[in-house]
């Protein structure tokens, strides 16, 4: 092979592997794919599932993104080269934001303000437009339950306590008379319960001994319906 040793052959071969090489390189970065925007893929995913793209991120060439949609919270993935969606989950609910609202000691702080009884149960009730507290009261001369507004501690309504029903048979005195011949002492409170079938007394005793019991009677039979004794 004579021409080897020609001067011009060696030059001129490096010459042509260096333009090859140098045109392949050219040529993958001419090619070389770009990953789609984020804000490509949000639209994509927000069009498509009509909710709402909350984070997004890149790894390895997939987009990760969380989504919101009505109640529930997903996880997608997105091939960020093709836009096409390789998995989408559910990885939870949202939750429901309450409100910052009053304790439940300063809502007594303020029904104790305001009325002569005790706080004997008081619920936080936060299915309406505006969060409330619902209390009932004990030993209290006129009123059973109210209602507080929980963030600025308004009293909203007031429920007045029925001491007898137009028709009840027993009158008050009557079941306090009762009552006290399964307890003798004195008659901590007083309220009567209206219903379908003539209403009862519910009658709170003290005794001497310092057992307490409540006594519930028939409005119309003076039955004695039930008996809680208090620890």
């Amino acid at each position: 092979m004579h021409f080897l040793k020609k001067s011009w052959f060696i030059p001129s071969l490096l010459t042509l592997v260096l333009l090859t090489v140098g045109g392949f390189y050219i040529g993958s970065l001419i090619n070389k794919q770009e990953p789609m925007a984020a804000d490509t893929i949000r639209t994509q995913l927000e069009s498509m599932y009509g909710g709402t793209v909350d984070r997004i991120s890149i790894t390895n060439g997939v987009y990760q993104a969380e989504m919101s949609r009505g109640e529930a919270v997903y996880s997608a993935e997105v091939d960020a080269m093709t836009g096409s969606v390789l998995s989408l989950t559910q990885t939870g609910e949202m939750k429901e934001e309450i409100p910052d609202v009053l304790s439940e000691s300063k809502v007594k702080e303020i029904i104790a303000g305001k009325y002569s009884g005790e706080t004997e149960r008081i619920s936080l009730i936060t299915g309406g437009e505006t969060p409330i507290y619902e209390v009932k009261l004990s030993k209290d001369p006129k009123f059973t339950k109210v209602t507080v507004d929980a963030m600025t501690g308004k009293i909203i309504t007031e429920t007045v306590k029925e001491t007898t029903g137009e028709n009840a048979l027993i009158t008050k005195e009557q079941a306090i008379a009762i009552a006290q011949t399964q307890l003798k002492g004195d008659v901590d409170d007083f309220s009567y319960e209206k219903t379908s079938d003539g209403g009862y007394y519910l009658i709170e005793i003290e005794a001497a001994d310092d057992r307490e019991g409540t006594f519930q009677i028939h409005a119309i039979s003076g039955k004695i319906m039930s008996v809680t004794w208090d620890d």
